[in-house]
């Protein structure tokens, strides 16, 4: 009995115990509902955040617009689609599809063509002469971004470039000299709009009408025939150009009919033909809406809903009805 004793002796009395117990529970139980709390605060947000940007857009589930698509693609998205939708039943046809690209691209040329001539009289200032240079050029590009310097900086500046700033430089210079028709060092009004957006340049416009007779014309009376326009046989346009052919001959015997002869004379005159090649002829938004159709709508019920855009996100950021300008430009 005497080492039980002395054990009981040296163990510590519940009254010094107790306290030391309850502190421990007490802070336990403080930091369980703290975590608690804020977890269900966070749990709160998110499904507030989800619920709002989904109820913005039809017939998407919330955790896919949340959490797979940045916000800013999201409602760049659902914009273009709500406008898309003209009659508000939540889903897209060909038709509408096509009707509202057609706009977008009619939109932007118009634009183009407007604010021409006040950026050609802004950048033509040393001297005003009627002409932009290349130097007046390129000093304003590199001032609008920030940067010090113009066409004739040093070596060891240019080389201090981001990269990708040396890189549209370079474009650029390429892209000024396809334009450059009579002077290679300065562009007029009309090259100007030609080097800045080439789509909306009616001189590239009836080049692209040159081509075409080129290619086709076989009598060379500057006319087309639907036999001639039909022959799909010959490609080569010179100078390593390719017209690139996807229809048959009956698709292109149609076309002609429907699309290029107007006045329904059998024969198509440069005036059909530039309204042809126009990007804001209905025929490219009618292909461009298809095209899209066809890689976005996964059950083929030939109706585009909303959750089957953001699915198909990347294609419709890249096209011309959310990014118009930039399809163009890497078209041309």
């Amino acid at each position: 009995m005497a080492k039980p004793a002395k054990f009981l002796r040296n163990v510590p009395r519940w009254s010094t115990l107790f306290p030391v117990v309850l502190y421990v529970l007490f802070i336990l139980c403080i930091l369980v509902l703290a975590f608690s709390s804020r977890q269900s605060q966070s749990d709160g947000k998110l499904r507030h955040a989800e619920h709002g940007v989904a109820n913005d857009i039809p017939n998407v589930p919330a955790p896919l617009v949340y959490r797979k698509l940045e916000e800013g693609v999201v409602k760049e998205l659902s914009a273009a689609f709500t406008k898309a939708d003209t009659n508000g039943d939540k889903h897209l046809t060909v038709q509408e599809l096509a009707k509202f690209i057609n706009f977008k691209i009619r939109e932007h040329i118009d634009e183009a063509i407007r604010t021409n001539p006040m950026m050609f009289v802004e950048i033509d200032h040393k001297p005003r002469d009627g002409l932009v240079s290349w130097d007046e050029y390129q000093s304003y590009w590199l001032h609008e971004r920030g940067i010090q310097g113009d066409s004739h900086m040093k070596k060891g500046m240019f080389d201090k470039l981001d990269r990708k700033v040396k890189e549209s430089i370079a474009r650029d210079k390429a892209h000024w000299m396809e334009a450059a028709r009579t002077d290679p060092l300065s562009l007029t009004l009309d090259e100007f709009l030609s080097f800045r957006h080439p789509e909306s340049s009616t001189v590239n416009l009836l080049n692209l009408v040159d081509d075409i007779l080129r290619q086709f014309d076989v009598d060379g009376d500057d006319h087309l025939t639907i036999e001639e326009f039909s022959d799909v046989q010959t490609t080569d346009l010179g100078e390593g150009k390719k017209f690139i052919l996807w229809q048959n001959v009956r698709e292109r015997k149609e076309e002609f009919a429907k699309v290029i002869d107007k006045n329904r004379d059998g024969k198509a005159d440069r005036g059909e033909l530039l309204s042809y090649v126009d990007p804001r002829h209905p025929r490219y938004a009618i292909q461009e809406a298809s095209t899209l159709f066809s890689l976005a709508d996964t059950n083929n019920d030939k109706k585009l809903v909303m959750h089957e855009m953001l699915a198909s996100s990347s294609i419709f950021i890249s096209s011309k009805m959310i990014h118009t300008a930039e399809s163009f430009h890497d078209e041309f």
